[in-house]
């Protein structure tokens, strides 16, 4: 028999018994909307957390210390060269210090004339090279290139509402929030636009005629607030560590100022960002290797990644019942199919029917049973999922209104996370897993059936009525 013969009278039988059949795929259908439903509310919940996570803290950065010692009992210096080590690690994507000056007090004045300065207490140093990967979000301008002038620099969101009047004696700064009015003044300077001068102060051990250091500043780019990345996104300055280092060496020669033994004791941190999620244990424990202290969310997203993790198990166990009964269901609909057609069997034989052929004609009919029931199956999960996904978003936006406490479907579930995430996330890999699982219950289901029929006599299934 060809294969499109043995289809051909497949269809044909489902369909001569429309209802035995359509009861049967009911069954299947239940059976995967079961477990597609449980296990997508099991997805959502690990992706909702996760966007917890991620508002606390960018899950593929790795914080590196200098706290810990080696094994000779010598404390590790956290230098140049154990940033290029941790940089040479394959899942790394950029490696750098965060260098905050110890010797440098310093102004920075902008504006015509220089009218306007504000307090460089928070300038931090990184590589020029990890400014564009760090993942900071830019508001205007653009990030500092490799051919870009030295003390080409990035300001944080709100820089420019630190400058005040050089002439007042008090904190004249301007409030960068909406007045009762909802209107937000300007600020005095605008960053990108208006000169930028550093000049250094006198510090406590200077002698008064200390010598003042004076560089030009060029902003290239304004930065969106993120506390995650840290304050100078807010209220700080970024620029490249080479030109910072240089500053303050500059600063301290001019005025004699001798280098302290903590000054050379190397980074207090160094800031690492791998490819992906799914590297940063593998690059935390590379890093640990070499005697560093690490820290990440990783220490928290694991824990939440397996208890999530089980909660999918025990959700698609739970729907796996369902369709463990469907294939009860299955084995009896064949089993009946081939009383029924035991002289059609016979009939079979008797013509030369190859036994493989008659297997082969009672599995694909179980078979194609599972894949209707899936197909549907998964349809109507689809539709289940957005239907809860929908109530529980409109249930979110109606409590917040109300400024009421409901806790929202995802709290029956024993979920929670990131308000305004969907509870149930049906993946493309548990469609196809879902899809193929079905069809393999309906062809395990018919596996018994069909060996009953290849059994049966050609002269007693002929003779039978």
């Amino acid at each position: 028999m060809r294969i499109s013969d043995i289809i051909s009278m497949c269809l044909g039988n489902l369909f001569r018994r429309k209802m035995r059949t359509l009861l049967t795929v009911i069954g299947v259908v239940v059976g995967t909307c079961a477990i597609v439903v449980m296990i997508s509310i099991g997805v959502g919940m690990n992706e909702s957390q996760e966007a917890m996570l991620a508002q606390m803290g960018d899950l593929t950065v790795i914080n590196v210390y200098n706290w810990n010692s080696g094994g000779s009992g010598e404390q590790l210096v956290l230098n140049d060269e154990a940033v290029a080590k941790i940089q040479a690690i394959d899942q790394v994507d950029v490696a750098t210090p965060i260098y905050y000056p110890r010797n440098l007090n310093a102004r920075i004045y902008g504006g015509k004339k220089e009218k306007y300065y504000m307090y460089a207490y928070n300038v931090v140093g990184i590589y020029k090279s990890a400014m564009e990967k760090m993942g900071y979000t830019l508001q205007e301008g653009s990030f500092p290139g490799e051919n870009s002038e030295p003390f080409t620099v990035l300001a944080g969101q709100y820089a420019a509402y630190e400058f005040r009047k050089a002439n007042k004696k008090y904190a004249d700064v301007i409030d960068p929030y909406p007045d009762a009015q909802g209107n937000v003044k300007d600020p005095y300077v605008n960053m990108l636009r208006d000169p930028m001068i550093l000049k250094t102060e006198k510090m406590e051990e200077d002698s008064p005629d200390s010598t003042v250091v004076t560089q030009e500043l060029k902003v290239s780019g304004i930065l969106a607030e993120d506390w995650n990345k840290g304050y100078e996104t807010s209220r700080g300055i970024i620029m490249d560590i080479n030109d910072l280092k240089k500053l303050e060496k500059d600063y301290m020669k001019a005025n004699k100022i001798k280098e302290s033994d903590s000054d050379n004791k190397g980074y207090n941190d160094v800031t690492v960002k791998v490819n992906s999620i799914d590297d940063v244990e593998a690059v935390e424990e590379a890093i640990q290797a070499m005697g560093f202290e690490t820290n990440s969310m990783e220490s928290i997203r694991k824990p939440m990644q397996e208890a999530a993790r089980r909660q999918q198990m025990v959700l698609g166990g739970l729907g796996a019942i369902s369709l463990l009964v469907a294939a009860i269901g299955i084995t009896n609909t064949m089993i009946m199919s081939i009383y029924e057609r035991t002289r059609e069997i016979g009939v079979m034989k008797v013509l030369g029917c190859f036994v493989r052929n008659i297997r082969t004609v009672f599995l694909m009919e179980a078979g194609l049973i599972g894949f209707l029931g899936g197909i549907l199956g998964i349809g109507i999960s689809y539709l289940i999922s957005f239907i809860m996904n929908y109530v529980s978003m409109n249930g979110l936006m109606a409590n917040e209104n109300s400024g009421g406490f409901g806790f929202g479907m995802m709290g029956m579930f024993g979920g929670g996370g990131a308000s305004g995430m969907p509870i149930s996330v049906i993946p493309g890999w548990l469609v196809i897993l879902a899809l193929i699982f079905a069809t393999l219950i309906g062809l395990i289901s018919g596996f018994y059936p069909a060996n009953r029929a290849v059994k049966i006599s050609a002269l007693e299934a002929i003779k039978h009525e």
